[in-house]
């Protein structure tokens, strides 16, 4: 199993976990863990596959990166 544990710092991190949890899809590819913390938030993804982790981390990257421009446009 690959894992991988990205952290991005935010000013809002409980607004961006509660964008992100509809996305969240565990199944027996892989597994997703968010969490907010005071300054960022961090994602723990695991997959059997490698190129299924590549995709997920390449998802929430831009899935994070928009909404931190939309929060900073608000």
């Amino acid at each position: 199993m690959f894992e991988a544990k990205v952290k991005i710092e935010c000013k809002n991190p409980d607004l961006i976990k509660k964008s992100l949890e509809p996305d969240i899809k565990n199944d027996e590819q892989s597994e997703t863990e968010i969490k907010a913390e005071k300054d960022g938030i961090e994602i723990k993804i695991k997959s059997k596959k490698l190129s299924y982790l590549k995709a997920i981390i390449n998802s929430y990257l831009s899935l994070v990166s928009m909404l931190i421009e939309v929060d900073k446009n608000a």
